[in-house]
């Protein structure tokens, strides 16, 4: 039995040697292990924050990008309401404008009527001038023969009311 004692203790001894062994081969190898996936992780850790860093940006960029975006889509609406609106006034004013043109139009052409009728009238006027001239040259002649006329009868009368006066004898002293 010592000898069996003896197997036993030592097949004890070389087990609890073994085990030891292998307790610190599994250490070494959790040890490494762990170690690795510690220097992973922390790898891994450094990798994400860089990544958030980018993210962040990137974050901000596009912030910054939405917020341009929002800015250049308001402008666009206050401008499509300005061009709306000047179109309208566009519209409005050409159709103001062809309402002048026609108006122009109507005005030149009753201008034109209006200057032939003054070319007309000036023309009458002309010629009722020129007989008024002859007219006025007429009686100014009539008034002459009136005159010369009225001297004569004058003259006559004053010989008639000599004639009369005298006797028959003495007719040659008027």
């Amino acid at each position: 039995m010592a000898f069996m004692r003896k197997d036993v203790n030592f097949f004890l001894f070389i087990l609890v040697v073994a085990t030891l062994i292998i307790f610190a081969g599994f250490t070494t190898f959790y040890q490494t292990t762990l170690k690795n996936v510690s220097t992973e992780y922390y790898t891994r850790l450094s990798e994400l924050d860089d990544v958030t860093k980018k993210l962040t940006t990137e974050k901000e960029k596009l912030d910054q990008t939405t917020q341009q975006l929002k800015v250049k889509a308001e402008r666009e609406q206050d401008l499509s309401g300005r061009y709306e609106t000047m179109r309208g006034l566009k519209e409005q004013l050409e159709k103001d404008k062809a309402t002048l043109e026609s108006e122009l139009s109507k005005t030149k052409s009753e201008l034109a009527q209006k200057k032939a009728e003054l070319q007309s009238t000036q023309e009458q006027l002309s010629q009722k001038e020129i007989e008024l001239r002859e007219k006025l040259t007429l009686i100014d002649s009539l008034y002459s023969n009136i005159d010369s006329l009225t001297d004569e009868r004058s003259e006559l009368n004053a010989r008639i009311s000599c004639l009369l006066s005298q006797p028959d004898d003495q007719e040659g002293s008027c």
